[in-house]
């Protein structure tokens, strides 16, 4: 039997950054619904952190029906698509192909 195969140090960086990032988004997102539901979906109270991609623009703020139904949803989506494979092939269940080839 050979010697189970170690991930390489860059591997578990990603992991710990993409599931920092992952955690981050579910958080906001999951806090943000209860927020709106305890408020009656009154989106005219913003909560949660700013997404904008200007600081002192407010024309490219992201308004709080905007962020609860497409901007969180989006970033959870991308985070955990990104998480899930490192995190399989970290387990084993996924086996990368390094140096493939003739």
């Amino acid at each position: 039997m050979g010697a189970q195969e170690q991930a390489p140090l860059w591997v578990w960086f990603v992991f710990c950054a993409s599931g920092a990032i992952c955690a981050y988004n579910w958080y906001w997102y999951i806090r943000s619904i209860i927020f709106y539901y305890k408020n009656g979906f009154d989106f005219s109270e913003d909560f949660g952190p700013k997404i904008s991609e200007f600081e002192d623009d407010d024309r490219f703020t992201a308004r709080p029906r905007e962020k609860l139904l497409i901007v969180w949803p989006l970033f959870v989506v991308v985070s955990s698509a990104i998480f899930i494979p490192i995190t399989l092939v970290l387990t084993g269940i996924l086996k990368p192909c390094y140096n493939c080839g003739p």
